[in-house]
């Protein structure tokens, strides 16, 4: 390959690269109630993260909410009612207001690491479930890719994976 097509590569590796960099900590964001809603769709996601569908799902957050993302369900006799992907500062939640009531209910979620696990608590009215975690976009839906469950950081991984060995095989 020679050197200027191989420079025009590495530049689109570049601008490719350095779409995702933002100066704060980037979550996906929605909010919808009932069950089969837009947050949680993948496609809705994988589209708005290739800048082709609604930018506003991608948000940059911050201070003082930027030191997670979290992903908040709530549900009542098995059903959603409704869910939330948004930026947090790890202490403040949109059930915050209901610790009034319940507060010993929530501690489990108040302990929660932002490793990406899940746990749900009953408050007495709503299953209450939370998500915590601390990279970009890390609380956006998760959806297959040949039959295997990757986050979009992964599929991100594979396609520059892919682009540095054409630039450097040739292939």
């Amino acid at each position: 390959m020679d050197k200027t097509l191989r420079r025009m590569f590495l530049g689109l590796l570049i601008v490719i690269c350095s779409v995702g960099i933002s100066e704060g900590l980037m979550c996906y964001f929605c909010g919808a109630t009932g069950g089969h809603s837009i947050c949680e769709d993948p496609y809705t996601y994988i589209r708005a993260k290739r800048g082709k569908g609604d930018p506003t799902t991608l948000k940059n957050c911050t201070y003082p909410y930027d030191e997670i993302c979290v992903v908040e369900r709530f549900s009542s006799l098995g059903s959603t009612v409704s869910e939330i992907r948004d930026c947090s500062d790890g202490r403040h939640f949109s059930y915050t207001s209901n610790l009034q009531y319940n507060r010993s209910a929530y501690e489990r979620l108040e302990k929660l690491m932002p490793n990406n696990e899940t746990a749900c608590v009953w408050d007495g009215l709503h299953q209450v479930c939370l998500t915590k975690c601390d990279t970009d976009f890390c609380n956006g839906p998760q959806y297959e890719v040949d039959g295997g469950m990757l986050l979009g950081a992964s599929l991100s991984v594979m396609i520059l994976s892919s682009f540095l060995q054409f630039i450097t095989f040739g292939y």
